[in-house]
């Protein structure tokens, strides 16, 4: 496990890289760092740990980690004195994995290790996560992730669904769904969060597909925060072998969490003046937040409308290759929103819908034969 130990406490760090060596942990004195430069020598996302010291500045230490949860996929360690309950539940609302106690930091550090080991040994099986993100209102992002993750559920026999457009969610109305619980409840409850909790707030439609709704009115959007995201979408890799997620395009806390984590992200674009715009500055953004374009697959809804821009004007603005592009049917498409079916259960035959198909099996991780 490649270790880092961010510091400006010389003598913390010290004793961390001593006991981390002891326990047989790939951490080199370039690895350690202060706090001031800790945002650009971690920028790469090589870190798969990183020890983070608390004194002799915990508010300017809180404050880098809001960064480093942004920045990097590995676990943070928060290193600090037990003094302080109501400040160490704040570490752990911004984003840290675990809290190591400064005073006993070789017992401390050999549990937290094995805690760590054996959350790594988990990931290796945890599911895929494919995050849809259309930057332009009325990209169809929310249509496309019901009809991918039902060919996913279908393919799988399981797969969960979360909606994370906390305003205008619609995904439940997409699959003719009633949810009881909601992600504002499990964000309200995310101290006691565990498996069975989270399976009990999901609403599961016949065809596999497993739904988290987001909060029922405007005034529990504000109960979602992104430890409980954070949190939710683990519990979401670690129960399912394929995990859809439909964000907004607010790019906000938590909706960071999904896209850092994201093994996929399909940015859903029309070929418009308006959408290649955006779709360029949430390409930029990606960037800023270190999310590697490998990860990121351009997808063109409604092609095939009158006076859009030609795809290869539209790739040359965008700077990437478009993957997909998904043929305009209004008829078929709308028929089945209002029906609550996805089209590619109620029509399967139509060219949408094998569109739409073809696009869920390259996402799945495993060859369709």
């Amino acid at each position: 496990m490649r270790a880092f130990i961010v510091s400006d406490n010389g003598i913390t760090s010290g004793k961390i890289r001593q006991a981390l060596v002891r326990l047989g942990e790939d951490c080199p004195l370039t690895n350690l760092c202060t706090l001031d430069l800790a945002e650009q020598r971690l920028s790469d996302g090589e870190a798969e740990a990183v020890f983070l010291v608390l004194s002799p500045n915990p508010e300017k230490a809180l404050a880098l980690l809001q960064q480093l949860r942004r920045r990097i996929k590995g676990r943070v360690l928060a290193v600090g004195p037990l003094a302080d309950s109501k400040f160490i539940l704040r570490v752990m609302r911004e984003g840290a994995d675990h809290y190591v106690d400064e005073a006993d930091l070789e017992a401390e550090l050999n549990g937290a290790l094995l805690r760590l080991r054996s959350e790594g040994t988990a990931q290796a099986t945890q599911g895929r996560v494919i995050a849809l993100l259309a930057p332009s209102g009325g990209g169809g992002s929310s249509t496309l992730a019901v009809n991918i993750a039902s060919v996913l559920a279908k393919q799988h026999k399981s797969c969960a669904l979360l909606d994370l457009k906390l305003e205008a969610g619609d995904l439940a109305a997409l699959l003719n769904l009633k949810p009881t619980h909601t992600l504002a409840d499990l964000c309200v409850n995310a101290a006691k969060l565990d498996p069975v909790m989270f399976e009990r707030s999901l609403v599961a439609h016949e065809n596999g597909v497993h739904l988290l709704a987001p909060p029922r009115n405007f005034a529990d959007v504000a109960h979602v925060k992104p430890e409980g995201v954070r949190r939710t979408l683990a519990l979401a890799r670690g129960l399912f072998g394929q995990v859809v997620v439909d964000l907004d395009h607010s790019f906000r806390e938590e909706q960071i969490q999904v896209l850092k984590q994201a093994d996929i992200i399909l940015l859903i674009l029309r070929l418009e003046f308006a959408s290649l715009r955006n779709a360029r500055r949430a390409l930029d953004y990606l960037e800023y937040l270190g999310v590697g374009k490998d990860r990121v697959r351009l997808v063109a809804n409604r092609y095939g409308q009158p006076k859009e821009v030609p795809a290869a004007k539209a790739e040359e603005a965008l700077g990437m290759k478009i993957l997909h592009y998904i043929p305009d049917d209004p008829r078929t498409v709308n028929r089945a929103n209002n029906n609550g079916v996805p089209f590619v259960i109620e029509t399967p035959s139509a060219k949408v819908s094998k569109t739409v198909m073809q696009l869920a099996f390259s996402v799945n991780g495993q060859a369709h034969g």
